[in-house]
């Protein structure tokens, strides 16, 4: 791998890691911060480690102002329907919330993705397939191809129209299949 290479590729690593600058731990106001990342669902930990980084800088963090205003933001964040919105977005669910409520939203919103998703990969599946029929047909109509071309151009026919039915099947049982309840089961541990 060349250096440059290297170097491009731990730029982007870095980039995915969230710290204060030296001006943001200077000016930070910890209950605010705490709120936000509360509010944002970040664990309490990463939040921990995202104000570790004013040290760096010889600025201690008001960690009994950040936690106190963490949880508060947590609250705002483990409503059920912010869980229901993360959830239809497909956003992941990290854990912090504790409220069955919350998890029961955000599992629906999931779902109502999920279905979202699986619905428009069968519309792209079905695109693709079609142009790769109609090109199909077209090079069996220019009489180029030689009878094993031929030959393999009609199995791949086959295979095709075999898979376009199945997912034309499939996609004509979703809205019934998306009426069914979700079945979760709870294990006590």
């Amino acid at each position: 791998m060349s250096h440059r290479f290297l170097c491009l590729l731990l730029l982007i690593l870095l980039s995915g890691c969230t710290s204060l600058s030296q001006q943001e731990c200077a000016e930070a106001n910890w209950q605010q911060l705490g709120y936000s990342h509360g509010q944002q669902g970040y664990t309490y930990e990463r939040g921990k480690e995202i104000i570790a980084t004013c040290r760096e800088f010889g600025i201690t963090a008001q960690l009994n102002e950040y936690q106190a205003s963490y949880q508060q933001g947590l609250a705002v964040y483990c409503e059920p329907e912010n869980g229901f919105t993360l959830g239809l977005r497909g956003d992941a669910y990290n854990g912090v919330c504790n409220d069955t409520q919350f998890r029961k939203a955000w599992q629906e919103g999931n779902e109502r993705y999920q279905f979202e998703a699986r619905k428009a990969e069968i519309d792209d599946r079905l695109n693709n397939i079609n142009w790769r029929l109609q090109s199909i047909s077209n090079e069996l109509a220019s009489d180029k191809p030689s009878s094993s071309q031929n030959k393999e151009l009609r199995r791949e026919r086959e295979q095709l129209e075999r898979e376009r039915r199945d997912l034309r099947k499939e996609k004509a049982l979703q809205p019934l299949l998306n009426k069914f309840p979700s079945w979760h089961f709870e294990y006590e541990l």
